[in-house]
């Protein structure tokens, strides 16, 4: 529905993939794996910048998307497989240790599990080469109880929509990455410029979903809006007032992790 009233998220994603990218402190030549890297825009971004690239995607639909659309970007190859078990079965077959000098991952983490985290994470060690750097962007909840969530998200309107159980707290990556044996570098606090924005756009959207006068303004403006049910309108406005809840209790973080020189 958000897209359908204001189209594709497309710049915001732009400024994501730069601002992520900008703290690997990427050079040319550079071997990348962009994880969970949806439909390589990111990837691309960084073979244009004379890295190595490998995007991996645990859907293959987003794998052939990205094979299509950059084609022509020799130093890029998109492969499907699971980022948290680049051993496992998929093109993304036996990763070697020490085989990247960077990994990225931007706002995909939440979606792999508690377990799934701390897998990717100890992959992510496993395959860089000392001195290497993981540069991970993730909603991320505020408390030290990520469990809290039922109670903010009773409905499962958020959680149902976006396939995630719950966000992983700072201070539990950061201890995870310890025991993993990363140096965390920094974690910052993109919260601000990344979720308030959109949400106050979709705060305003359910306003208009709850009314039938808007609703008749926005189906003008978007023809494709005129087959939606007022129940269906209604379910929207239900579904952001959920996000609403949700983000108050949670943050927008981009952790760097390196790997020590042994």
């Amino acid at each position: 529905m958000p897209m359908l009233l204001l189209g594709r998220p497309g710049l915001q994603q732009r400024r994501l993939a730069l601002r992520s990218t900008r703290l690997l402190r990427l050079h040319p030549g550079d071997r990348v794996l962009d994880a969970a890297c949806g439909m390589g825009f990111t990837s691309d971004l960084m073979g244009r910048q004379g890295c190595v690239v490998t995007g991996v995607d645990l859907l293959p639909q987003h794998i052939q998307r990205a094979r299509e659309q950059y084609a022509l970007n020799a130093n890029v190859r998109f492969l499907a497989g699971d980022v948290t078990n680049p051993r496992g079965q998929g093109d993304f077959l036996r990763a070697r240790d020490a085989s990247f000098d960077k990994v990225h991952c931007l706002e995909a983490a939440f979606q792999f599990g508690p377990q799934g985290r701390r897998a990717f994470l100890q992959e992510a060690y496993r395959v860089l080469v000392p001195g290497g750097r993981l540069v991970l962007v993730d909603f991320v909840w505020r408390t030290e109880t990520p469990g809290e969530i039922d109670a903010v998200d009773p409905a499962r309107l958020v959680r149902d929509t976006w396939k995630f159980e719950e966000f992983e707290p700072v201070h539990r990556y950061r201890r995870l990455a310890l025991e993993i044996g990363f140096v965390p570098r920094a974690a910052l606090d993109w919260t601000g410029p990344v979720l308030d924005r959109s949400l106050r756009g979709l705060a305003a959207l359910a306003g208009c979903a709850r009314s039938p006068v808007a609703r008749a303004a926005l189906a003008r403006f978007r023809p494709s809006l005129r087959s939606v049910t007022a129940t269906q309108w209604e379910r929207f406005a239900a579904v952001a007032d959920a996000y609403a809840a949700v983000r108050r209790e949670t943050g927008y973080a981009a952790i760097i992790l390196d790997k020590p020189i042994q």
